[in-house]
């Protein structure tokens, strides 16, 4: 796109009105000239401290939320009432830049997919997601990163589907297995193995890398926090965060609150999904040393 934000002073009142919030002026100034290059007119840029009396007198805005540091109180009240939002539009309508390190705190109030969460984006994934942000919804438009989600949807309703309809319809699952145990870390050992001799993303597999950690997890009753399983899907955070979001709107994830501390969650295996893979080791137990 060649026109630059200065050449674009015409009146934009059909654009699509954006609310920015960030604590960084300076940040917020770049961004506005994004959104603006994007298609968008920034009606408002303030703090974060502020969303609160701008989001209850502007709706029907798409919001951009650029984080750097932890806002505490305001934070939470802000990411709760997005998440709210988001499930009532229906569609993409928040977008959150967050470092690594706040992870925890955003996915803690966060669970709605139609808020579309960016771990520190490069320029380009950033400028697509803005275009996602702006575009009407479908069938009017149909953008790649819209496009990538639905693939990505229908990807995890498949493995979904694979599931029983009901606990009641599975093998009893005997819990702790030592020998399940040692077999879902030889796995996860095996695959981080390849990334040492192949190009890591050759074999890039999310779904499968978060089944077997949680798997794991369980096993060992350990909890798993969002940004522990990020890393364990070994794909970008921003990836790993819609694989767990899809995942988790089609129950084979469950998010659980961690009892010591209220803005953090934990992610775990559905007692279906839990199952199923069990099933699986037992399977491959099987294959790995046959009997006799």
């Amino acid at each position: 796109m060649n026109a630059q934000p200065a050449d674009i002073l015409y009146d934009r009142s059909c654009a699509p009105a954006v609310l920015l919030f960030g604590d960084d002026a300076a940040r917020r100034a770049r961004l506005a000239d994004r959104i603006i290059l994007s298609g968008g007119r920034v009606s408002a840029s303030e703090p974060i401290d502020t969303a609160a009396d701008r989001l209850d007198s502007q709706s029907g805005a798409r919001i951009v939320v650029d984080l750097r540091e932890d806002g505490g109180a305001a934070l939470d009240g802000l990411l709760m009432w997005l998440d709210a939002q988001a499930g009532r539009v229906g569609s993409l309508s928040t977008l959150i830049l967050t470092p690594p390190g706040l992870i925890d705190v955003v996915t803690a109030r966060i669970a709605d997919i139609g808020v579309r969460i960016l771990v520190d984006p490069e320029p380009g994934e950033l400028e697509a997601a803005l275009e996602d942000l702006l575009s009407p919804p479908p069938p009017l438009t149909s953008d790649s990163s819209r496009e990538e989600d639905q693939r990505l949807s229908d990807e995890v309703g498949l493995i979904a589907r694979r599931l029983p309809p009901s606990a009641q319809e599975v093998e009893p699952m005997v819990e702790g297995s030592a020998a399940d145990a040692r077999l879902v870390q030889a796995m996860l050992r095996l695959r981080r193995l390849r990334g040492q001799h192949f190009v890591p993303s050759l074999f890039a597999d999310p779904a499968w890398d978060i089944l077997l950690d949680l798997m794991g997890a369980r096993l060992g009753r350990r909890s798993v926090s969002a940004s522990s399983l990020c890393i364990a899907a070994a794909v970008p955070a921003t990836t790993a965060l819609r694989w767990i979001a899809h995942m988790t709107k089609q129950e084979l994830l469950v998010r659980r609150p961690d009892p010591r501390d209220g803005r953090r969650v934990f992610i775990a295996l559905s007692e279906q999904a839990a199952a199923v893979m069990h099933n699986y080791l037992a399977a491959a137990r099987r294959i790995v040393a046959p009997a006799g």
